[in-house]
């Protein structure tokens, strides 16, 4: 098995076995709830029947394959690691040395040489507890030495560390049993700064490899390591080959010599320093090197060693019994489905991966006795039931864990860790997996899991490795979810249908889970979904599945009666929709700045979420349909809002294009994904001039400033919603907290405000839309210094657009850092996309500017923005537009228009009457603009500040 790469490596990569089961249960998206026990792994101490000397019988057989104090081999190149023991650093834990030399023989003998410090105590368990693997059908270890090094002082542990046996079946779960033993080794009296120090050999290999020699070694770990080495020893007529593989910093130097009719190649480096590990890292990528040995150049020879396993006689009466049942089929696709079916449901997965069996499968007729059987086992048999009847079929083998790996790799069996089978029907191509389940239909409208893997197809001419091509045919794969609303009332209860519908892996998914669902579990969980949204709804009906096994796609329906749907408001009526089957579709990491691509979801491909709503006859909207797109490298997404009528439409989908993004794109992905959540959330607006013969058709609309408040009043109350929804279901409401907080500070509950950004101050979140959020609630509460440092860290992680620099501008200038203001304005104006927000951050640098008594570089007009603005740039320069030219030009707007460009010229007016020394001037303007400005003008709380500055120093 390929290492992972998101754990601290080990010395040595554990070896590769054809056992991996697809698990289902961990790729369902429905299954959010599975019991606990279905991911726990699974720890086995040796129990036996004790003996008079207090050892179990299993102890006591596996002590025979680990001998204390053996002497170390005469071919290691021994490094006592003295020299570097008296070094110092501040890591928690140092590899001093870490030493693996490998002496290939008839046998191969692997020699570890580790020192560890542990610099903290929390780190001393892990230090103090070694622990060495072996598979004791075919390997020993020898434990040469163990030594604690405390200052000058040595002592020997090589007969003192209490040694247990352990039965690590991780995989257990899963239905794999591996046989491996794990020797822990635990240190007595071990303390802060002490070196431990242990030298161990395994010797042996396992049989399946006919002799051939297969190694990975870890070459870069989570700690500091001050000197590595790797070191094979191989006969010169054994040419083993090598790569390094994967990435990391600093130079490896590599070595060759030959003695003896031996070639020894070194790999060494001092001083590597620790690997950060980067969180969503696509699977082929290994943020770690490791080195790589072979003794296969092409990958014709591991096909010819894995035809020696698969070659099996097939002759059997049971085999046949199965073949007869199995015919009669109306045509080959038929009867690959047949086979395939069988196989997947009549042999249940079970793995017993002991020596030799790690890769070689068991004979079709004892699988079919045991009626279980792992990857390779299912395979074997299903090939061979496709031969009797007539399809063309091969074993292939594949990495299921990181399917792209091969290609990266020496041909090597260690490159796959599971078996599937290609059948040819009709002229194509069909890669199947006997391990999955709940596959049926034609071929070409089955779910492909391994699509894109490179794989090594088993048979006589196959010289190179293949892939997995995808699915271009059969039904196209759309995962959604519809849903349906009726009003007769606006204030009625509401008919509400929901339809999940899956489709491809999904669909398959689906029945997998279902099939281990009894009625009410199934109904509790999909109505759980629906009562976390609306607490007050009422299953009618559901859930009813609908199973097209042909066109591989499944639908389960619920129906709802829900009261209180809609929501009334001072404009009208108001719903909220979300399409929730699309939330949290993508891996987010708190810091943007990477050196790692970012892995994301191709699977589902595409992702719809439709809803329609009929409302009441009295609705006659008429609204021009909505348009949005957001598309980048990786994803497109699409929002299509009708509203004509009495019928609202939306439609939402997700396409995904590629598996990952580049680092230098994560930030702008970051951003598209913050557009996308809004674009999931939704709300309709029934105005009360939507209504037919609506006595409020002719009144006159809200003042802009009443409309103003209701809205953010309106969105108060949308976020406690979200806010009590979220708490309700365990979940963390930090951003809809940040939020309401803002909402509050902009409608003047500065109170209810800082109560919200207190509890948030008990949070350690910090992603970037929790920022800026936080950023605004302090800007707008008059905390320009807190304002300034987080809207200063979003753009230290890579953060940048004109919105976040005009910001931290405002926030600066408030604090009276006029130079860093103008700087700030000065990058607005370069990342602004309107012409107008480039005037507003033009006007604010030249005000800043005018502040610090700096000249200006910058025209004192721009080109295509608005007439006022303009003139109020060319205001700020002396000798430019006056006072009245400005106000006379924003005069020639009217209504709301007029209201709101003649508060934010006060504001710039004011702040010119203060550079120019009329105090009194600028008193009245500010105080002007306060009364003026909308609750949610960017500058309306610098405007507040600076009329209290001002009446304070009159």
């Amino acid at each position: 098995m390929t290492p992972s790469t998101t754990q601290a490596p080990s010395e040595l990569i554990t070896p590769s076995r054809l056992t991996k089961k697809r698990d289902c249960n961990g790729l369902l998206r429905l299954c959010l709830f599975l019991l606990a026990w279905m991911c726990c792994s699974s720890v086995y101490a040796v129990q036996a029947e004790t003996q008079a000397n207090g050892k179990s019988q299993d102890a006591q057989r596996f002590e025979k394959n680990l001998t204390r104090g053996e002497a170390v081999p005469a071919w290691v190149e021994q490094d006592n690691g003295r020299q570097i023991a008296d070094s110092n650093t501040a890591a928690p834990i140092v590899v001093r040395l870490s030493d693996v030399q490998t002496f290939l023989d008839k046998q191969a003998t692997t020699y570890v040489h580790r020192m560890m410090q542990a610099n903290e105590a929390s780190m001393l368990t892990q230090v103090g507890r070694i622990e060495i693997p072996f598979h004791p059908e075919y390997q020993k270890v020898g434990l040469h030495s163990i030594k604690v090094i405390r200052g000058n002082q040595v002592f020997d542990k090589t007969n003192t560390a209490d040694i247990r046996y352990l039965q690590m079946e991780s995989e257990l779960d899963s239905g794999i049993f591996t046989g491996s033993v794990t020797a822990s080794v635990v240190i007595e009296d071990i303390r802060v700064g002490d070196i431990v120090d242990i030298a161990y050999s395994t010797t042996g290999q396992n049989p399946v490899f006919d002799g051939n020699f297969f190694q990975t070694m870890v070459w870069d770990n989570a700690y500091p390591i001050l000197r590595k080495r790797i070191r094979l020893n191989s006969p010169l007529s054994r040419p083993i080959k090598y790569r390094i593989l994967g990435q990391g910093e600093g130079n490896i130097q590599i070595k060759e010599e030959q003695a003896a009719g031996r070639k020894i190649l070194t790999f060494s480096a001092e001083q590597l320093k620790a690997i950060e590990f980067e969180p969503y890292v696509p699977r082929d990528v290994f943020q770690f090197r490791f080195v790589q040995f072979s003794e296969f150049s092409q990958w014709g020879q591991v096909n010819q060693w894995a035809q020696s396993l698969f070659d099996v006689n097939a002759a059997s009466a049971e085999v046949d019994k199965v073949v007869a049942s199995l015919r009669g089929a109306a045509n080959p696709d038929e009867t690959v489905q047949r086979a395939l079916a069988y196989v997947q449901a009549e042999i249940r997965y079970l793995s017993i991966s002991i020596g030799e069996n790690s890769h070689k499968p068991f004979p079709p007729e004892v699988v079919l006795a045991r009626r279980y059987g792992d990857c390779k086992d299912k395979s074997l048999l299903l090939v061979t039931l496709l031969r009797k009847l007539g399809i063309e079929a091969s074993p292939v083998l594949i990495s299921a864990s990181n399917p792209a790996m091969p290609t990266k790799m020496l041909p090597t069996p260690m490159a796959f860790d599971h078996a599937i089978v290609r059948a040819k029907v009709n002229g194509k191509l069909y890669y199947l997996d006997p391990t999955r389940a709940a596959q049926y239909g034609p071929l070409v409208n089955m779910g492909q899991v391994h699509e894109g893997a490179q794989v090594l197809v088993i048979q006589k001419d196959t010289h190179d490795l293949a892939g997995v091509p995808k699915n271009e045919e059969g039904t196209p794969t759309v995962t959604g979810r519809l849903e349906k609303i009726r009003l007769n009332k606006l204030d009625g209860v509401a008919e509400f249908q929901v339809t999940h519908q899956y489709a491809g892996i999904d669909a398959e998914h689906a029945r997998f889970y279902l099939g281990r669902q009894s009625k009410e579990q199934l109904k509790n969980s999909y109505i759980a979904s629906v009562l976390r949204r609306y607490p007050n709804a009422e299953l009618k009906s559901g859930p009813t599945v609908t199973d097209n096994r042909q066109a591989n796609t499944l639908n389960i329906e619920l129906n709802f009666q829900i009261p209180g749907m809609l929501t009334k408001n001072s404009i009208g009526w108001q719903m909220r929709y979300q399409a929730s089957n699309m939330r949290e579709r993508f891996f987010l990491p708190e810091n943007p700045k990477r050196k790692q691509p970012l892995t994301t979801p191709v699977q589902p491909p595409l992702l719809r979420y439709e809803l329609e709503v009929i409302l009441p006859e009295e609705v006659n909207a008429n609204y021009n349909p909505s348009t949005a797109k957001i598309e980048n490298a990786a994803f497109q997404a699409n929002e299509v809002l009708t509203f004509k009528k009495n019928v609202f439409r939306a439609t939402v989908e997700l396409r995904s294009l590629k598996d990952r993004v580049q680092p230098q794109e994560v930030v702008d992905f970051m951003a598209d994904t913050r557009k996308v959540s809004a674009m999931l959330e939704g709300s309709i607006q029934i105005r009360k001039t939507d209504l037919r013969e609506s006595a409020t058709r002719d009144q006159p609309d809200l003042p802009l400033k009443q409309k103003v408040k209701e809205q953010l009043e309106e969105e108060i109350r949308n976020k406690s919603s979200m806010i009590n929804e979220a708490r309700a279901n365990g979940n963390n409401p930090v951003l809809a907290l940040c939020e309401r907080s803002l909402a509050y500070a902009r409608a003047g509950r500065k109170s209810d405000a800082n109560a919200d950004l207190q509890a948030l101050k008990k949070e350690t979140i910090d992603t970037h839309e929790y920022l800026r959020c936080r950023s605004n609630v302090y800007f707008v509460m008059g905390d320009f210094k807190n304002s300034e440092v987080d809207s200063a860290r979003l753009l230290s992680q890579g953060l940048s657009d004109g919105k976040l620099y005009i910001l931290r501008g405002m926030s600066l200038y408030a604090l009276g850092r006029w130079r860093e203001a103008a700087d700030n304005f000065a990058t607005a104006v370069e990342q602004s996309n309107t012409s107008q927000a480039k005037l507003r951050a033009s006007i604010m640098r030249q005000l800043a500017l005018r502040r610090q008594n700096s000249p200006s570089i910058l025209s004192n007009t721009m080109d295509g923005g608005d007439d006022w603005l303009n003139d109020m740039l060319s205001a700020t320069y002396a000798g430019g537009k006056s006072e009245d030219q400005v106000l006379h030009q924003v005069h020639k707007r009217t209504g709301d228009e007029l209201d709101v460009a003649l508060a934010e010229a006060y504001f710039y007016i004011a702040q010119l009457n203060i550079i120019n020394g009329n105090k009194i001037k600028a008193m009245v303007y500010m105080q002007r603009s306060v009364e003026k400005s909308m609750l949610t003008a960017d500058y309306r709380p610098l405007a507040e500040f600076e009329s209290e500055r001002l009446k304070k120093n009159k």
